[in-house]
């Protein structure tokens, strides 16, 4: 279950997300928080982990730039 969406990407369209997610860029002053030196373009919220998705707590949760975010999933 992805937080009673069908899908984990209808749960990112959710109102709920749209919040979790504007706190954790809020949190991370909008940038990056492995690049330091990014500038501009959309910067990613990426879930460390599912265990508590639908209820994340910002540790769950890290800010990154499109390339930052590529890395983790090693591409």
């Amino acid at each position: 279950s992805f937080a009673g969406y069908d899908t984990y990407n209808a749960y990112l369209q959710s109102p709920h997300w749209k919040e979790v997610r504007a706190k954790a860029l809020d949190a991370a002053d909008h940038k990056c928080m492995l690049d330091s030196n990014h500038n501009g373009g959309t910067l990613h919220v990426h879930h460390n982990n599912y265990e508590r998705l639908g209820a994340e707590e910002l540790s769950d949760l890290i800010v990154l730039c499109g390339s930052c975010h590529r890395k983790f999933h090693g591409k």
